[in-house]
């Protein structure tokens, strides 16, 4: 299962030389050349192909007695999740503080939330209206659970902005009173190097706020990123998107992988001798290379399987565009298909499908959502399309704020705050009403 866990976070070139790097450490491991090129019609049934993937093979396992049975059903997601990764990510690190750190399932929920929706800065991004919304939740209450990942190491992830981050990574008993105000109010003065007016408003000396900048540069503003294991120079696709008649289906794309034997050379071999330090050393090189090998289906099996469901689920995102996408968590997905969160969030990372209009990721497939009137839930996307039409209807000279776009759209069933409106306006690069004012008045709109 270490295998399997490993391998399910390997985007594709990491996964192929995972698989040389096994046939190098394992000689029961050989490659086999494929035997032709020429496709075989019943190969590429995709039907036929995934039953020949199925990942029963775990129950064999459990019933040999490789893990041990309690009193619960250990079943196959129980088996696959009670084993760590051989590379900590971000969200295990944190993870594991919040297990020690919150004592109800309820606050260890909300973490969880807060945690898997992190940008590999450590940044959360999401609103927290929209985790409200998914976890019926008062979002004072997800705020205070956020509060406290903020403190976790490394620390100042889970914030929102730049200047919450660098904040939250200064010690509460030092004596940080000047440094803080030049955070709070002085990055953009630092950014065009205004020492003598940031001095002169804080009472200080140039030389002090050059001292001051040496601390802030201790600081790390993206803390989350020596975890970072998302940053890759290419996308290679694991998967092809085929529409047929008017049906989406999934193909894994087996051309490229190395395919896996065992040597018959050493099968012989263990039969043969009598050596039992050999026998032994066989046996269990013969036991991981049949792991290996099951790993390596059961990988295809499972990002397949998380495929499928997320282009049923966002059928209208595929036919008519982002703001279409439905609300779609990583809970949602992994409830449907009967798998943990954590397992989802590695199977859709780094993962490609080739479309007919392109690249897509299956991150893309995600979306948070807001509940709205009547019970409907608005996706991001759904929201920020609107706020753009809004923006798009507005007097030229007298543009609309933020709360007045925050009215507009709850006038159209959507609730949210104005902070809200502003991040989302932020990430779409539409300037603030005063700026769109000013440009107007250029481009020639009457005052």
């Amino acid at each position: 299962m270490h295998y399997f866990i490993q391998l399910l976070a390997n985007n594709r070139m990491e996964f192929v030389d995972s698989i040389f790097n096994e046939v190098d450490t394992n000689p029961l491991l050989e490659l086999d050349q494929p035997e032709s090129s020429t496709p075989d019609p019943e190969v590429n049934n995709m039907e036929k192909r995934l039953e020949r993937a199925d990942s029963s093979y775990v129950q064999q396992y459990i019933d040999q007695g490789f893990f041990k049975k309690d009193s619960d059903d250990l079943d196959r997601n129980k088996v696959i999740e009670s084993m760590t990764p051989f590379q900590e990510t971000l969200q295990d690190h944190l993870l594991q503080q919040a297990m020690v750190s919150f004592s109800s399932e309820r606050e260890m929920e909300i973490a969880r939330q807060i945690i898997y929706n992190l940008d590999s800065g450590g940044y959360l991004k999401i609103e927290i209206e929209s985790i409200s919304t998914q976890l019926q939740s008062d979002p004072q209450e997800i705020d205070r659970i956020r509060e406290t990942v903020k403190t976790f190491d490394p620390p100042g992830c889970a914030c929102r902005t730049l200047q919450e981050c660098l904040l939250a990574q200064l010690d509460e008993e030092k004596n940080h009173g000047k440094l803080r105000l030049l955070i709070q109010n002085h990055l953009d003065d630092l950014s065009r190097s205004k020492y003598d007016q940031i001095a002169r408003i804080l009472a200080t000396s140039v030389d002090e706020v050059l001292v001051l900048l040496g601390e802030l540069r201790r600081l790390n503003p993206r803390p989350g990123e020596k975890f970072d294991q998302e940053d890759i120079e290419y996308a290679e696709v694991d998967l092809m998107l085929i529409k047929e008649k008017n049906e989406y289906r999934i193909a894994y794309i087996e051309e490229g992988l190395p395919r896996l034997v065992l040597s018959q050379y050493y099968q012989e071999m263990l039969g043969k001798t009598t050596d039992r330090k050999t026998i032994s050393y066989l046996k269990e090189r013969h036991r991981d290379a049949q792991f290996f090998i099951d790993s390596i289906e059961l990988r295809k099996n499972t990002i397949v399987r998380i495929a499928e469901y997320l282009i049923r689920a966002q059928r209208d995102y595929l036919d008519f565009g982002d703001k279409w996408k439905k609300p779609l968590t990583m809970k949602d997905v992994a409830q449907a298909v009967g798998l943990n969160e954590s397992t989802i969030s590695r199977a859709v990372n780094n993962k490609f499908m080739a479309t007919e209009t392109g690249l897509l990721s299956l991150r893309s497939f995600f979306s948070y959502g807001i509940k709205g009137d009547f019970g409907f839930m608005h996706s991001v996307e759904t929201i920020k399309d609107k706020i753009c039409e809004i923006i798009r209807g507005e007097p030229p000279e007298a543009p609309f704020s933020d709360d007045e776009v925050a009215a507009r759209l709850e006038n159209l069933g959507i609730r949210i705050a104005r902070r809200t409106v502003r991040n989302y306006r932020e990430e779409m690069n539409i300037s603030s009403s005063f700026i769109r004012k000013k440009e107007n008045k250029i481009k020639g709109a009457k005052p």
